[in-house]
């Protein structure tokens, strides 16, 4: 009996144990993390880096071709639905999870969304990938460029860019906040670990910057600032569908 308690307390649970931590982590990220450092360090290896990029890319083009990531979709599911039977197991409160539709989320939104991109653009460009601050460029941006990309997503892109902004900030800003107060400096030093251990197959740069300046950002703004996961449930989505950019999404290519 004193063993079922411990497993399934009779008062839901608020904070979760380590073990929580690691159950979760293992069920929704691990088998991607063994991916992406798979590729990652493929590419360290000159003789594989062509096949690595190549992999890497078709990893990072789920939101636009859609139906190629229908089985991410379904093992994500998958994946999800395991570990809320877990959670549900160990009656964790999930209504202290706070999710809410308000007129604020069609601020953060956007708001979230165009920081990010702009700190995007601003590596792309000092990296030497992409110059998205040329001035050519400038006479090409239209706001309502969004609306048409957006009008250029297949159904099954839209939907897995939304379970993906959940599922992964319901794990970084929804289950890893919901710990003891005194662990939280260590649950957040894992969630950036965690965050990046998952994306080193975009290139260990990137990794960093989603990561580290992204997954901190997220995570003092959801803290300290909007304290409602929904934004960026939404804004991580818009990032899976359109890319870490915003001067990718306001500029009209086609012109």
């Amino acid at each position: 009996m004193n063993i079922l308690k411990n497993i399934h307390p009779s008062q839901p649970l608020k904070q979760l144990k380590w073990f929580d931590i690691a159950v979760v982590t293992l069920l929704l990220f691990g088998q991607f993390i063994y991916r992406s450092t798979e590729l990652f360090l493929a590419s360290l290896a000159p003789a594989a880096a062509t096949a690595a990029s190549a992999a890497a890319d078709s990893s990072t083009t789920a939101a636009s071709d859609g139906a190629a990531y229908s089985s991410n979709l379904t093992f994500q599911l998958i994946m999800l639905a395991l570990t809320i039977a877990y959670l549900l197991l160990r009656h964790f409160d999930f209504k202290q999870l706070p999710v809410r539709l308000t007129w604020s989320v069609l601020f953060w939104v956007p708001f979230i969304f165009a920081l990010v991109g702009i700190f995007g653009d601003i590596v792309t460009s000092l990296s030497g990938e992409y110059n998205y601050f040329d001035p050519a460029l400038w006479s090409y941006i239209d706001p309502l460029e969004i609306f048409r990309k957006l009008a250029d997503l297949t159904p099954m892109a839209i939907l897995y860019g939304l379970l993906n902004g959940f599922y992964e900030e319901f794990f970084f800003l929804g289950l890893m906040t919901s710990v003891n107060d005194k662990y939280k400096w260590w649950a957040l030093l894992y969630s950036t670990i965690i965050r990046i251990s998952f994306h080193t197959y975009q290139g260990m740069l990137w990794a960093l910057v989603i990561g580290v300046v992204y997954g901190l950002f997220y995570y003092f703004l959801y803290k300290y600032k909007v304290k409602n996961l929904l934004p960026f449930f939404l804004m991580h989505a818009l990032a899976d569908m359109f890319g870490s950019s915003l001067m990718y999404v306001l500029i009209n290519w086609r012109s």
